[in-house]
């Protein structure tokens, strides 16, 4: 609704501007304005740049095949070819219609003095900065992708409970992977608010909210891998308790602003307590002993994605996504 209202007001007020400039084809501005506005401002302030350097080439290829071949229809033919091909081999195929159309007023008033021609820039320039300066504002996604980044870790909390859970069982009939469904489309939603709000921000640490959906992404990939080898298991070998608690622990602590060093630290150690234990005495508590490190390993993994993403983190990103917690502070992402 807010682009409609963009476009409606941006338009009229385009051509209203030319007016009163005395401009000629001044609907053309409010066309110009309609185009420019996309749906990001990175988008529509790009657009721009390629069209004001369009229009640089248009102007010098109309004014050579015109006065070379005249102002008519197959002279018009053979500029468009040219200009057609020069925007494709420069990438400024978005700049083509809008420039080909102020073209087509060359060759209506048979006329291309450097009055008229500027004419035609201001047009442009109209057009373009009115479409660019209305979607300069453009509401931030930040809220939003506040609350699904509280809905990601709440999906993953779940996820480890129920690992924690079915761990320790040996009847694990109804564990199904089911919770992954969610927590993955919630992802790719939280993904594409992300690219959003960074294509209508200039911060670079807006970039942040990518970042952390790429490690969160990854984290569901190691936890999908997990639960295979969690119904590989056949027997409860003596170490699946602490094994038990160590994923309820990561659960219970599990947050944004947890840097995962303290679980990894854990981790560590019964991994150390596990080499230490005596070995299995049949082949099958030996296969899923292995298993059991084997998840180990991946939660080791998990837990390490965490850790790089906060270490990777500017101070300034950690002061502005992390800053107004109560568990963390700036160093906390350094130590």
């Amino acid at each position: 609704m807010l682009k409609l209202v963009k476009i409606a007001v941006g338009s009229a007020a385009s051509i209203f501007l030319a007016d009163v400039l005395g401009l000629r084809y001044g609907t053309a501005a409010g066309i110009i304005t309609l185009l420019t506005i996309q749906d990001t401002s990175r988008e529509t302030i790009m657009i721009s740049v390629k069209r004001i350097a369009a229009f640089l080439l248009a102007t010098f290829l109309a004014y050579m095949v015109f006065h070379v071949a005249g102002y008519h229809v197959l002279a018009y033919g053979i500029f468009l070819f040219l200009f057609v091909a020069c925007c494709v081999w420069l990438r400024l195929g978005d700049a083509v219609s809008i420039n080909a159309v102020l073209a087509t007023h060359y060759l209506l008033e048979q006329d291309m003095s450097l009055s008229f021609i500027g004419n035609e820039a201001l047009l442009l320039l109209i057009g373009a900065g009115t479409g660019t300066l209305l979607n300069l504002y453009i509401p931030g996604k930040g809220k939003e992708i506040r609350v699904m980044q509280r809905t990601l870790e709440e999906d993953l909390r779940r996820v480890l409970l129920r690992m924690a859970e079915y761990i320790g069982k040996e009847d694990r009939s109804d564990y199904t992977g089911a919770c992954f469904d969610k927590l993955q489309a919630d992802i790719a939603s939280g993904t594409k608010q992300a690219y959003a709000y960074m294509n209508n921000t200039f911060f670079q640490e807006s970039k942040y909210f990518i970042a952390y959906m790429n490690m969160r992404e990854q984290q569901t990939l190691v936890l999908r891998d997990i639960y295979k080898k969690i119904l590989s298991i056949r027997t409860i070998p003596p170490q699946t308790e602490q094994v038990a608690e160590l994923f309820h622990e990561a659960a219970v602590t599990f947050g944004e602003s947890n840097n995962a060093r303290e679980l990894l630290a854990r981790l560590s150690e019964l991994l150390r307590h596990m080499k230490d234990s005596a070995l299995p005495v049949t082949r099958e508590e030996f296969e899923d002993r292995a298993v059991l490190y084997g998840i180990l390993m991946d939660l080791e993994y998990f837990l390490q994605l965490k850790k790089e993403f906060a270490d990777s983190l500017t101070e300034e990103q950690v002061r502005r996504y992390w800053g107004g917690k109560e568990d963390c502070c700036i160093d906390s992402a350094r130590k």
